[in-house]
C-alpha cells in the first residue's frame, strides 16, 4: 500500500472506531446546489443539515472528499505553480458531528490521530483559537480543550474573525474554528532575509502551514447580519491529504510526494525538460496539477463548454497548454498524463479507471481544438500589444480581452498571464461586464429571486408524487419575493426539477384563494413551490389547502423519462458500453439525451437504435421501482449515472421482467407503468455537444405521431410539386436535381462568357497611369457577385490592371467592387481595400478588404457616379502622380 492510501485509510479507520459512519466522496459536480460550481469542501454534501433543512440517519460521519477550488471565495488558481502546496484539485479528509460531540472530543481526537497514530513531532505543531470580538466571546472552550491535550500553552495562539471564524456565506450557519499548523523549518521562510521579519502562525512567509481546520458551527447569521444560536451545534473538520503526505514523507513540496512524482516523471519524458523545484518548474507543476482537476471533473460528468463550470474546465486546460509551450510542448500532451494519474489514484477512486478512455479522449480533443486556434489568437494578441505600445498604454482593454475569449477561446486568466509576462495588466472589470451582457443575451435573467437563508430551516416536506396527483395538505412556510410567492408544504405531489426532469406545474387552492405553481425546487428535505397568486390574499402558514399537479403536463414528461432509459440501453447495446449518459433534459414536448462517444452516428445506426426502442415499447414491458442499499444496487449490476449524487438508499427503476430486465437504472424521476404507454419513439436529431459527447433529441407519444404525420404531409406536398403521383418521388426528385445541376453549369458558362465580354470591353477603354491600366464603370443593377466575376476576368487578362465597378441595388443602396492585378499588388503601392474605401467615401459610404479584391457599400446610390468618375484621380494620388 502506498503512503497516501495508508494515510487516507488510517484517517477513516480512526474515526470509524469513534463510531463515525464512513461516507463516500461526493462527486466534484455539486448536487442540487446552484451556488457552487464545484464541490470545494467536505461539508458541501451536508450543507442542508447545517441549514436545518435536511437530516441524515447518522450523527457522526467521516470521509475523504474530492475538492476543486478554482473560483469564487475559495480560489487558489494564481498560487498554483509558484506555491509548493496550493492546488486546483485536492483531497480533504474530514469528520463531522451533527448535534452530537463538540469541541472537546473534536480537538482531543485530532491531537490523538496526529501525535499518536501519525507520530508528528509535537514541538512543530501549533493550535489556533478564536480570540473573540464585539459579537462573540473568546473561544475559551476550545482553548481549554487544547490545554487538556498537553500542548504547551505558548503554542496556542489567538486570532480574529479573518482567520478563526468560519462562515458559510453572508448569511447562514457560522462559528469559531480552531486550526492545527505545522512548522516546516527555518529554511522554508520566504522572508528570512527581510530585516525585522518574524515567522508566526497565520503569517505570510510560508514557513508555518495549516494542516487541519476544526470548525464549530453554533450560530446562524440572518439577513440583517445578526447572530443567533443554532438549536443544534455541529463539528465540521477539513484536513488536506496532500499537506499531511508532504509532512509524513518528509519532502520539501507537495509535488515531491508520491501523488505527483509519477506525473512529473512522465512530463519530463514527454518534454525532455528536467523538473526543478524553482521557478523553472512552474510549467511542470501547473500541468500535473491541472490534469488532476480535469480528470476528476470529467470522471464525475462535467464537460468543457463556454459557460459555467464547463468554461472553468476549458480555461484550466488552456492555461496548462499555454504553460506547456514554455517547456517546448507545442502539440497536445496533457492527455498523456492521465494514465500515470490513474495508476496513482485509480484504486482509491475507481471512477478514474472506469472513465479512463473518456477522460483521455475529451482532454485530447480539447487540446487539439485549442491548438488550432492558439496561433491565430497569439497573432491577435501580438497586434494588441503592438497597438498599446504605440499608444504608450499599460492596460489591455476589456474589449480586446473579450475578443480574444469570444473569437479564439482565450480565457481571461490566460490573457492576464501573457500580459504579466510583458509587465501589462488587463481591464478585468470591463471583461466581466461584457461576459455578463453576453450571458444575459443568451439566456435572459433568472426567473426567481433566491430564498433567504433562514427560509424553511428545520422543516421537512414529504414527496408523494410517485403515487398521488393531488392531496390535502398544510402550508408550513410562505415567503414573498416580488411577484413570486414561495411555499413549503407538509406533503406534496409536485416533482422538483432534478436528474434532467423538469419540475411539475399545477395549482394550490383553498376556500377563498388560488395560486398557480410555475416551478418547484428542492434543497435537502425542503421542497419549495414557486407560485403566482391568482385569487385571494397570500396564505398564512398553518392553512389547510388542496394541491394538484397538472396531469396533462406531467404525463408526457413521464413518457419521455421512461424513453431516456430505453434509449440509454439501446445506445449501450448498439454503440458500445462506453456510451454513458452525460446529461439529459426530460420535458413534456421532447427529450434530450447526451452520451459519451467520439464519432457521429451513421444513419443506419440511428435507425437501428430507434427500432430497438420501439421494439421495447411494443413489448409493453412493466415499469416498476424499488429501494435498495446503494452498494447492493451497484454490486448487482444496476446502472448508476456518473456525476449524480446518491444516498445510502437508492431508488431503482426496473423495466422488463425480473428474470430478463431490459433496463435497470438508479433514478429518482417519475415514469409510466408500462412501456406500451409511450406509443411511439422518434429520433429527431443527432449532433455533437462537445469533444467526446454526442446528443440525441427525440419525441414520444402524440408528439411523435404528429411528427410522423407532418413528415407524411410534407412527402405528399413534394409529390404534388414533382407531379410524381403513381411514380417514385425520390427517382423523380433525383432527375429534377440532375436537370437543375446541368442548367446551373450551362448558366455558369454563359455568365463566364458575359463577364469575359464586359472585361475585354472595359480594358479597351482603360487609361494608363504610370504603367497601370485604370478603368471604372457604373452598371445598372448588377449584383456584387456578378461584379466580382467581371473583376476576376479583368485580373486574369491583365495583371497590371486596376478596376472599380459600381452599381445601385434594391432597397436604395449602392455597392462597389475594386480589383487590382497581381503585378500591381506586388509593387506594393496599390491595394484594393484602400482604393475602394477612398472611392466609397466619395459616395458617402465605406468598405475594405483584401489587396487583390475588396468591396464597399453606400446608402446613397445617386452618388455612385462621383466614385466612378473620381477613381482615376484616387489611383494617381496613390501612385504619387500629380
Amino acid at each position: 500500500m502506498n503512503k497516501s492510501a495508508e494515510i487516507r485509510n488510517q484517517f477513516i479507520d480512526f474515526f470509524r472506531e469513534k463510531e463515525h459512519t464512513v461516507i463516500p466522496s461526493a462527486p466534484v459536480l455539486p448536487a442540487d446546489d446552484p451556488t457552487l460550481l464545484f464541490t470545494n469542501a467536505g461539508m458541501n454534501q451536508f450543507k442542508d443539515v447545517f441549514l436545518e433543512q435536511g437530516s441524515r440517519p447518522y450523527s457522526r460521519a467521516v470521509n475523504s472528499q474530492k475538492c476543486i477550488r478554482v473560483s469564487g471565495k475559495h480560489n487558489d488558481l494564481e498560487e498554483v505553480g509558484p506555491s509548493p502546496s496550493h492546488h486546483t484539485f485536492f483531497e480533504m479528509l474530514g469528520n463531522w458531528s451533527f448535534g452530537d460531540y463538540y469541541k472537546s472530543e473534536a480537538i482531543k481526537w485530532a491531537w490523538e490521530l496526529i501525535t499518536e497514530v501519525w507520530k508528528i513531532d509535537i514541538d512543530r505543531l501549533y493550535a489556533t483559537v478564536f480570540k473573540g470580538n464585539d459579537e462573540v466571546q473568546p473561544d475559551d472552550e476550545a482553548r481549554d480543550a487544547w490545554l487538556q491535550t498537553g500542548i504547551s500553552p505558548d503554542r496556542i495562539t489567538l486570532h480574529g474573525r479573518k482567520d478563526n471564524f468560519w462562515e458559510m456565506g453572508e448569511t447562514g450557519p457560522c462559528g469559531p474554528c480552531s486550526e492545527i499548523h505545522y512548522d516546516l523549518g527555518a529554511k522554508f521562510c520566504l522572508k528570512k532575509d527581510v530585516k525585522g521579519h518574524k515567522c508566526e502562525v497565520n503569517g505570510d512567509c510560508g514557513r508555518i502551514v495549516e494542516l487541519w481546520n476544526l470548525v464549530f458551527i453554533q450560530y446562524m447569521r440572518d439577513r440583517k447580519g445578526d447572530l443567533h444560536p443554532l438549536p443544534r451545534r455541529h463539528v465540521d473538520t477539513g484536513a488536506g491529504l496532500e499537506r499531511f503526505l508532504r509532512v509524513l514523507e518528509g519532502v520539501d513540496s507537495n509535488y515531491e510526494t508520491e501523488l505527483f512524482k509519477p506525473l512529473l516523471t512522465e512530463l519530463v519524458n514527454i518534454s525532455g525538460v528536467d523538473y526543478s523545484a524553482g521557478d523553472s518548474g512552474i510549467p511542470h507543476r501547473v500541468a500535473v496539477d491541472h490534469v488532476r482537476m480535469l480528470a476528476f471533473s470529467l470522471a464525475d460528468g462535467i464537460l468543457p463548454s463556454n459557460e459555467g463550470r464547463g468554461y472553468v474546465l476549458r480555461r484550466i486546460l488552456r492555461r496548462a497548454a499555454r504553460y506547456g509551450r514554455e517547456i517546448g510542448l507545442e502539440t497536445p500532451f496533457l492527455f498523456k498524463l492521465v494514465d500515470p494519474l490513474v495508476e496513482v489514484m485509480g484504486e482509491a477512486y475507481p471512477e478514474l479507471r472506469e472513465r479512463n478512455d473518456h477522460i483521455v479522449g475529451v482532454i485530447r480533443a480539447e487540446e487539439e481544438s485549442f491548438a488550432r486556434t492558439l496561433g491565430r489568437g497569439l497573432e491577435l494578441f501580438g497586434g494588441v500589444i503592438e497597438r498599446i505600445g504605440k499608444e504608450k498604454k499599460s492596460v489591455i482593454s476589456g474589449e480586446d480581452a473579450f475578443k480574444l475569449y469570444d473569437t479564439y477561446g482565450f480565457p481571461l486568466d490566460l490573457t492576464e498571464l501573457m500580459a504579466r509576462e510583458r509587465n501589462l495588466t488587463v481591464d478585468g472589470d470591463r471583461f466581466e461586464q461584457l461576459m455578463k451582457e453576453q450571458r444575459i443575451r443568451a439566456r435572459g435573467e433568472s426567473k426567481f429571486e433566491g430564498s433567504s437563508a433562514e427560509f424553511g430551516m428545520g422543516l421537512k416536506s414529504e414527496f408523494i408524487g410517485y403515487t398521488h396527483r393531488d392531496v390535502d395538505t398544510e402550508i408550513l412556510a410562505v415567503e414573498k419575493h416580488g411577484q413570486s410567492i414561495e411555499v413549503i408544504l407538509d406533503k406534496t405531489p409536485f416533482y422538483a426539477e432534478a436528474g434532467g426532469q423538469v419540475a411539475d406545474k399545477g395549482w394550490i387552492r383553498w376556500s377563498d384563494g388560488e395560486m398557480e405553481v410555475v416551478d418547484v425546487t428542492r434543497n435537502g428535505d425542503i421542497i419549495t413551490h414557486h407560485c403566482h397568486l391568482k385569487e385571494g390574499a397570500v396564505p398564512e402558514p398553518g392553512l389547510s389547502i388542496k394541491v394538484a399537479i397538472d396531469w396533462n403536463y406531467r404525463l408526457p414528461i413521464q413518457y419521455n423519462h421512461t424513453a431516456t432509459h430505453l434509449l440509454h440501453t439501446a445506445l449501450r447495446k448498439h454503440v458500445g458500453m462506453h456510451a454513458n449518459q452525460a446529461g439529459s433534459l426530460v420535458a413534456p414536448d421532447r427529450l434530450r439525451f447526451d452520451f459519451t462517444h467520439f464519432e457521429k452516428l451513421t444513419p443506419e445506426l440511428i435507425e437501428e437504435i430507434e427500432l430497438n426502442v420501439n421494439r421495447a415499447i411494443r413489448e409493453d414491458y412493466p415499469v416498476k421501482w424499488y429501494v435498495k442499499p446503494f452498494q447492493e444496487a451497484l454490486d448487482s449490476g444496476i446502472t448508476a449515472l456518473f456525476g449524480e449524487k446518491y444516498g445510502e438508499e437508492v431508488r431503482v427503476v426496473h423495466i422488463g421482467s425480473d428474470e430478463h430486465p431490459y433496463s435497470r437504472e438508479l433514478c429518482g424521476g417519475t415514469h409510466v407503468e408500462r412501456t406500451g404507454q409511450l406509443g411511439l419513439f422518434r429520433i429527431v436529431s443527432e449532433s455533437a455537444v462537445s469533444a467526446g459527447v454526442r446528443r440525441i433529441e427525440a419525441v414520444t407519444g402524440e408528439t411523435a405521431v404528429r411528427l410522423a404525420l407532418s413528415e407524411k404531409h410534407s412527402l405528399e406536398d413534394i409529390a404534388d410539386l414533382l407531379g410524381s403521383h403513381g411514380s417514385d418521388p425520390v427517382e423523380k426528385l433525383s432527375k429534377t436535381l440532375e436537370e437543375k445541376h446541368n442548367l446551373e453549369k450551362e448558366n455558369e458558362k454563359l455568365l463566364e462568357g458575359w463577364a469575359k465580354g464586359i472585361a475585354v470591353e472595359m480594358l479597351s477603354e482603360a487609361s494608363q497611369v504610370n504603367g497601370v491600366q485604370v478603368v471604372s464603370r457604373l452598371f445598372d443593377e448588377v449584383s456584387i457577385d456578378r461584379m466580382k466575376l467581371i473583376g476576376d476576368q479583368i485580373r486574369a487578362r491583365d495583371n497590371r490592371a486596376v478596376a472599380l465597378l459600381a452599381s445601385p441595388v434594391s432597397k436604395g443602396a449602392g455597392q462597389l467592387c475594386c480589383v487590382v492585378g497581381d503585378a500591381v499588388v506586388k509593387d506594393g503601392k496599390l491595394k484594393a481595400g484602400d482604393l475602394v474605401s477612398k472611392a466609397a467615401r466619395l459616395a458617402g459610404g465605406g468598405g475594405g478588404g483584401r489587396p487583390h479584391m475588396a468591396t464597399a457599400g453606400t446608402k446613397y446610390p445617386d452618388r455612385l457616379p462621383l466614385a466612378v468618375e473620381g477613381f482615376t484621380e484616387i489611383v494617381k494620388k496613390a501612385l504619387g502622380e500629380n
